[in-house]
């Protein structure tokens, strides 16, 4: 099967181009290195071990002109990187390489959307990939691609990998996918806290009125490294349209009793009775139970906010009890209500939908 679009054209690698691929590989190697990232170095590249991907693994070649410019690979186990979550139905994609020459022209974008079309084509279940862990910005750009994050794993002396999935849901107009929150997503951020009361009303009494961009700085410091911090921040994206319509995020991350707390849900005014909100609780979900394997999830809700506590309980929260008059608002103190989820209960929701 080929594909083109321009002057490129996706093709099935052939043995006669080991040496190409040698080179690229080691190119982008090089270029990893100079940037700091620690993924790749040239020197654990040879025309052996290259040589023997055509033995195990699909091999797909980039072509400008009949120049190879990238690469990817597809095989149908992952044992190494995947551990306890391999599954032979999906097909997992290495080696994904541009060369210098079209890197920054979305070529490396193109070919994972190739990946994901071959994959289904060839009766796999989804897409599955791995990236280094500490490239926040790179992990950002493969969520905005629509890619879930489903663990991390360490593969010794320090280094740790992100595993992505993609897998094609129903048709949705309204579907959003989440994306780390940058400083980028600051400006939506400040237009929706636009008075105290809403801005107390997700952020609590940990932000004053009026946000800035130094609060979000130190709201953001130390955030979205999944092994690691004790919270992770994430922006909702449109996929429709592109554009950011939401905020939320999983904190107070306790990794010992495997539970955490969804926090700062904010959904553009625009939006509003779209079902945005249980599409993005639903996404964080699959974060929390699928991605850290947590036990629980809890969150609160502020009594006035009829519209949240019918939301979650829409999803499959449970209510558990009341926190009497927790917040001053205005002149009135209200009441928070408490809600939980359980593992169980959202394997047990998925499982119906899937029936």
């Amino acid at each position: 099967m080929g594909v083109t679009t321009n002057s490129i054209s996706i093709v099935r690698g052939e043995p006669d181009r080991v040496s190409d691929i040698l080179r690229l590989l080691q190119e982008a190697a090089g270029w990893m290195e100079l940037n700091g990232i620690n993924q790749w170095t040239p020197g654990q590249f040879n025309e052996v071990d290259i040589s023997g991907y055509f033995a195990d693994r699909h091999v797909y070649l980039s072509l400008d002109d009949g120049v190879v410019v990238g690469m990817f690979t597809l095989q149908f186990s992952d044992p190494q990187y995947w551990g306890s979550k391999n599954d032979e139905s999906y097909a997992y994609l290495h080696r994904l390489a541009v060369a210098g020459s079209h890197r920054s022209q979305g070529l490396g974008q193109y070919m994972l959307k190739y990946a994901v079309v071959r994959a289904s084509e060839l009766g796999c279940r989804g897409l599955r990939f791995d990236t280094v862990a500490h490239n926040i910005k790179l992990n950002r750009y493969y969520q905005s691609l629509g890619f879930y994050y489903m663990g991390t794993n360490d593969m010794g002396n320090g280094r740790l990998v992100n595993l992505y999935e993609h897998f094609t849901e129903n048709f949705d107009e309204d579907a959003v996918i989440l994306r780390y929150f940058s400083e980028a997503d600051f400006e939506f951020l400040k237009r929706c806290s636009n008075t105290a009361e809403f801005l107390k009303q997700w952020a609590g009494s940990t932000i004053a009125f009026p946000l800035d961009d130094e609060q979000l700085n130190n709201y953001l410091a130390g955030a979205n490294h999944p092994a690691e911090s004790d919270r992770l921040i994430y922006c909702a994206v449109h996929v429709a349209s592109q554009k950011v319509v939401g905020h939320i995020s999983i904190s107070t991350i306790d990794r010992i009793n495997r539970s955490a707390r969804i926090e700062g849900v904010v959904v553009d005014p625009k939006c509003h009775r779209r079902g945005i909100g249980s599409r993005m609780i639903n996404g964080i979900l699959r974060i929390g139970f699928d991605g850290l394997g947590l036990y629980r999830l809890s969150l609160g809700v502020y009594d006035f906010n009829i519209v949240a506590l019918k939301t979650c309980e829409s999803v499959g929260f449970k209510r558990e009890g009341i926190q009497r008059e927790a917040a001053l608002f205005g002149e009135r103190y209200v009441d928070c209500i408490e809600m939980s989820m359980l593992d169980r209960e959202w394997r047990g929701k998925i499982q119906i939908k899937q029936q």
